[in-house]
């Protein structure tokens, strides 16, 4: 059966093999569709658009701007509010400096600028101390305004007449009142009728000046004599030396040589100075109130201008490198092996009194306050931001620290002595007459001011003037080296 299956299957492969291939289908072929041609049509040229013509403009030519009228700075000069010397004093212009100017006064007394240098806001100067080759009367007429608030004031009524109730005890027909009187007829009510007394006639008011703080002026206190003594130095044959003399000029003695910028402390007992040779300096040094050496503070060179703490137990200093005029104030404790510290930037320190860290020097508040009277703490103050005084230099506290002197230029360039608020405010001129003035330090009392003066001119002395501006008097000669003066200070003494 095997067998017979096999066999045809063979069969079968066989006969498949041998089969005829088929014959393949032709597939028929699409005719090509002819495409028909177009023919072109002439495109027609665009019509040119003729543009308008558009006529040219000028261009104005620019305006030139007018060239600023300018002026140079004679000598220093201070720069007001108001063209007044009354008014409220706004800083101080060095000599050559260049100003711009804006308007003048219709008399050409003084001139207004712009202030401060570069700014657009005005201030005033007196135009005489300003060099310019301008027409000033091309500059703009501008009217004053009234002096500035907190300027000196006089108030004069007219006469007045009438029946006046006056108070007081004794009446003439021609009384004198002092005051205000607003109406004729006016009554002014007495404390207690019994002091009520009737004045007929004319009767005049007498002016009344006020400061600017409102008080009422006494008249100047003549005579007496200045309390206690003072400390100076005087330059001699190319070298200085410490003297002592009584206030009233008496009692003249020299106590260190080769010494200059004396301080005495506050209990009176030792002299703080600067150790010279020649011209040169050799540090900070001590010395007993008769003159004897004690010991070295500072060995710095260029240390100089010593000052005391209100209590004893500190001593602040400047550091001037020769030939600089800016400087830096240190502090340092009274006793050995204590290290300097760094105060301020400034010049000329000032302690002040009763026990307080303030230190008044002079130095620049900023880039333009230079000049200035400052404060700092001594021990926590910035140095960078110091508190801003007045404009002036060498300041000096009262006994009490309400109030300071100092010196700085008036309106005619004079050096002059000039007393101000602890805060700044109520700035007085104290000497006024031609010359330089400086220096100052107060009496113990308060009542009197020591400074330096070259008598306009005719050589250098010690005055002393009440600070009021009255009694004006001279003390001692004393030479100074011209170069150096505004550093030869005064100390006061018992």
């Amino acid at each position: 059966m095997y067998r017979i299956f096999a066999l045809l299957l063979l069969m079968s492969v066989i006969l498949f093999g041998c089969a005829a291939e088929p014959t393949a289908t032709p597939v028929p072929t699409e005719a090509p569709t002819e495409i028909p041609t177009v023919a072109p049509t002439d495109t027609a040229e665009p019509t040119a658009t003729e543009m308008p013509t558009v006529a040219p403009t000028d261009t104005p030519e620019p305006t030139a701007t007018p060239t600023p009228i300018t002026g140079v700075v004679k000598s220093t000069l201070n720069v007001r509010e108001q063209p007044t010397t009354r008014a409220k004093l706004l800083g101080v212009l060095k000599k050559d400096d260049v100003v711009t100017l804006i308007g003048r006064t219709e008399d050409l007394a003084w001139l207004q600028i712009n202030y401060p240098l570069g700014e657009q806001t005005t201030a005033w100067v007196i135009a005489e101390r300003i060099n310019t080759t301008a027409d000033l009367d091309a500059l703009t007429s501008v009217a004053a305004a009234s002096p500035t608030a907190g300027a000196t004031q006089v108030a004069v009524q007219p006469p007045v007449t009438g029946t006046i109730t006056a108070t007081t005890t004794a009446i003439t027909p021609s009384a004198t009142i002092t005051g205000a009187v607003e109406t004729p007829g006016a009554t002014a009510v007495a404390e207690t009728p019994s002091a009520t007394a009737v004045v007929t006639g004319e009767v005049t008011t007498t002016p009344v000046a006020t400061t600017e703080a409102g008080a009422t002026t006494q008249p100047p206190v003549t005579g007496g004599t200045p309390p206690g003594s003072i400390l100076f130095d005087s330059f001699e044959n190319g070298n200085f030396n410490i003297y002592r003399v009584r206030a009233d000029g008496t009692g003249l003695e020299q106590l260190i040589s080769d010494g200059s910028e004396p301080s005495l402390s506050p209990d009176g007992s030792r002299i703080a100075y600067r150790m010279r040779r020649d011209t040169g300096g050799l540090g900070i040094g001590l010395a007993t109130a008769t003159g004897s050496f004690v010991s070295i503070v500072s060995e710095e060179s260029a240390a100089g201008y010593p000052t005391w703490s209100g209590d004893g137990n500190n001593l602040a200093y400047n550091i001037l490198p020769s030939g600089k005029l800016s400087g830096r104030i240190q502090r340092v404790g009274v006793g050995p092996n204590n290290t300097p510290i760094d105060v301020a930037i400034g010049v000329r320190p000032a302690w002040q009194p009763s026990g307080s860290q303030n230190v008044l020097f002079d130095g620049c508040k900023g880039a333009t306050d230079c000049g200035s009277l400052l404060t700092i703490n001594a021990f926590e103050g910035d140095p960078n931001n110091p508190n801003l005084l007045t404009f002036g230099i060498a300041g000096a506290w009262s006994p009490n620290a309400a109030q300071v002197a100092f010196q700085a230029p008036d309106d005619n360039g004079n050096t002059q002595i000039f007393v101000a608020n602890a805060d700044g405010s109520n700035r007085t001129q104290v000497t006024k007459d031609t010359g330089t003035h400086g220096m100052p330090i107060w009496s113990s009392d308060g009542a009197w001011l020591f400074y330096r003066t070259d008598q306009g001119g005719t050589g250098w002395a010690i005055y002393a003037i009440r600070a009021n501006g009255s009694d004006a008097r001279k003390i001692v000669d004393s030479n100074v080296n011209a170069d150096y003066w505004t550093f030869e200070k005064l100390a006061i003494a018992p």
